[in-house]
């Protein structure tokens, strides 16, 4: 995911310096023409900094230089062709006003777009009447709240459709997509880094009796109870994620199994002391699985059900933590009886 989003932005960033070549080529073109050599020379060489930087991108490679200097330096390319005299060269202030919030931050563009405008309004009352000067002013302002505004409203919908797609709905929690490639990036942190991550796996015990007794909306009470009382045990950079029905796992960055036993130890009694439904007290069992004792994502998993397993059949309301020799896959048709 994290590949896919870094490529994606790689894209986005050489479309719009595919723009700002597109802008420079008639400006530099005009300064040839009239024999403006400053300008002319100091756009051929913004040019051949967008051309390296766009063929860059474009083998997937990270840009020479960052959108905010691009900017920056395109604008400057505008406001030297107005010092040598064509005025008319502000109207490409424009589209580089549009690119600045899409481009950057809000806060930088903010500061670049309070920049510009600080270095063009004194000229615009100085070349041109109140009037006109007044209405160039305001049309820039403009276009660059236009501009801001929609990046905002586009940014947060994808924002809220990627929640959805990653969270489960009734818990807030993420979902087993989620998760999936969190544990694939953790894998892969362990083969490249050595960085050493744990699975607790969270069942609440005797969860069909609570059904059964109280109803589902009781159930969902109870479940929605668990993921608070876990939310506020583990640390922000750890995931939490809804694995299915009453079950949940937890993966602890850089934490070995010990680390993480003492963790999925204080949210079983955490729980067990809550009072999460009013007319019954609710326990959870908790398998630990250290990724150094697995082979695939998949027998990472395994290994924590197995562990989890082993809480339930050695009583409940525990803590087991997996050994590499368990062959977790026999278990599986044991399931429905002992949750």
């Amino acid at each position: 995911m994290d590949e896919l989003l870094a490529q994606r932005r790689r894209d986005a960033y050489r479309y719009i310096l595919l723009l700002l070549a597109l802008i420079t080529v008639p400006i530099n073109t005009h300064n040839l023409y009239t024999g403006q050599t400053v300008p002319a020379v100091a756009g051929l060489l913004l040019l051949a900094i967008l051309i390296a930087n766009i063929w860059l991108l474009s083998v997937k490679r990270d840009a020479l230089l960052t959108p905010a200097v691009v900017l920056l330096l395109s604008i400057s390319l505008v406001l030297l062709s107005v010092f040598y005299g064509q005025n008319y060269s502000l109207y490409w202030l424009y589209p580089l006003l549009v690119a600045l919030p899409i481009l950057l931050k809000t806060h930088l563009a903010a500061w670049l777009g309070l920049l510009c405008g600080a270095i063009v309004v004194p000229f615009l009352f100085g070349s041109y009447d109140t009037r006109t000067a007044t209405v160039l002013s305001l049309s820039m302002a403009l276009t660059w709240l236009a501009s801001a505004w929609l990046v905002y409203a586009v940014t947060e919908q994808a924002s809220r459709l990627r929640d959805m797609a990653v969270t489960d709905a009734l818990t807030g929690a993420y979902n087993r997509r989620y998760l999936e490639l969190q544990l694939q990036q953790a894998l892969g942190n362990w083969q490249r880094y050595g960085k050493p991550s744990t699975l607790l796996l969270i069942d609440i015990d005797h969860f069909k009796r609570i059904n059964d007794r109280f109803g589902h909306s009781a159930g969902d009470e109870a479940i929605r109870g668990l993921v608070n009382v876990i939310s506020r045990r583990i640390r922000s950079v750890d995931t939490l994620c809804r694995y299915g029905g009453e079950e949940f796992v937890v993966l602890l960055g850089e934490a070995d199994s010990a680390a993480a036993s003492a963790v999925a130890e204080d949210i079983r009694a955490r729980v067990e002391a809550a009072s999460i439904l009013p007319d019954v007290s609710m326990t959870v069992s908790v398998g630990v699985a250290d990724l150094t004792c697995a082979e695939s994502m998949d027998h990472w998993l395994n290994l924590a059900d197995a562990a989890l397993y082993l809480a339930k059949r050695n009583g409940r309301n525990r803590v087991e933590v997996a050994l590499p020799d368990v062959h977790p896959v026999s278990i599986a048709k044991t399931v429905p009886d002992w949750r």
